[in-house]
């Protein structure tokens, strides 16, 4: 008799184990316990003035960015003309020895392409001035001796302002040595008008 009960009961204590077991796993604590690693995931209440000022802030820097990126898209080109002398003015030469012109020009080392090249790597157009659209020409008068050294480098006309003077100024002045201008075979000073075109390119 006592084996058969244990044989009826046996199977109700599996069952109640089991049945533990699943409400163990149902509990409030578990529950808790497991979905705290959820509670990231779910997305908290946002206050809504607070959500407009993020937006606000993050439309303020796209717009910042495409602006700057739009400003460094621009950039500024320089162009010159070879100077030649002028035959059709009388040759003069002042009381310091300067030619106003030469029968022999000087001519830059390498020609008109070096002289192009020389400019471009050697002025920067100031972000100052491409932010302003400034633009024209800037005239350095300077003196080429008889060595061939750049020297007495000065604006001549009107100024275009925003840095774009002293760019030219400064680029003149550091000049390589020229081949210097020729007068009855002879080396001379002589005095060169250079003309700096500057222009912002869209």
């Amino acid at each position: 008799m006592p084996n058969k009960n244990y044989k009826l009961t046996n199977p109700f204590v599996v069952a109640g184990f089991a049945l533990c077991g699943l409400v163990a796993c149902n509990s409030s604590d578990y529950k808790t316990d497991n979905s705290s690693s959820d509670s990231s995931a779910v997305t908290t209440p946002v206050n809504p003035a607070d959500q407009a000022a993020t937006d606000k802030v993050d439309s303020a820097d796209k717009m910042a960015s495409a602006s700057k990126g739009a400003v460094a898209k621009r950039k500024g080109k320089m162009t010159i003309k070879m100077p030649a002398g002028s035959n059709t003015d009388k040759m003069v030469r002042d009381k310091e020895g300067i030619y106003n012109w030469a029968e022999a020009a000087p001519q830059f080392p390498g020609g008109q392409n070096a002289l192009d090249n020389y400019v471009n790597n050697n002025i920067e157009y100031p972000e100052k001035a491409i932010d302003n659209n400034t633009a024209g020409v800037v005239r350095v008068s300077f003196v080429v001796d008889e060595q061939g050294k750049v020297t007495r480098a000065r604006i001549v006309g009107d100024k275009l302002g925003n840095g774009l003077d002293e760019q030219a100024l400064k680029a003149v002045s550091n000049m390589p040595a020229w081949k210097p201008g020729k007068v009855n075979g002879k080396n001379v000073k002589t005095r060169l008008e250079l003309p700096i075109a500057f222009q912002v390119e869209a």
